[in-house]
């Protein structure tokens, strides 16, 4: 993933813009008449496709795989747990975008995360 400030803030920017959207449209969706299981996987899918416009519209600026899979895990979160807690209890269009913004940025920082281990290099001591 891309280190420079420009590609960062472009990372967060996507991140926080699909998870503010995609916790909007299923705060509206979902409520307590909705089974929790059933509202998650109904969920799902309904996250992916909000925020697959998003990914694309700025890949073409920040670098296509450096947005496309953050946004796509942070969209799969977000559309995961605001369903599953719009099930227990009606959620606030405020909260719901709050906790998409929330899951956005730990998506983000675990992709980051993720990517420093897998490129790491091999200690010279170990072998």
């Amino acid at each position: 993933m891309e280190t420079r400030l420009y590609f960062v803030l472009g990372d967060v920017l996507a991140n926080v813009f699909a998870g503010a959207i995609v916790g909007a449209v299923c705060a509206w969706m979902f409520g307590p008449a909705w089974n929790m299981w059933v509202a998650m996987l109904v969920g799902m899918p309904v996250g992916m496709i909000l925020a697959l416009p998003v990914a694309m519209m700025l890949g073409a600026l920040f670098g296509a795989m450096e947005v496309m899979l953050p946004v796509m895990l942070t969209a799969m979160v977000v559309s995961m747990v605001v369903p599953m807690m719009a099930a227990m209890k009606q959620v606030s269009l405020l909260s719901a975008v709050e906790i998409g913004c929330g899951l956005a940025l730990a998506s983000l920082g675990s992709c980051y995360a993720a990517n420093v281990l897998i490129k790491r290099k091999p200690s010279p001591w170990i072998s």
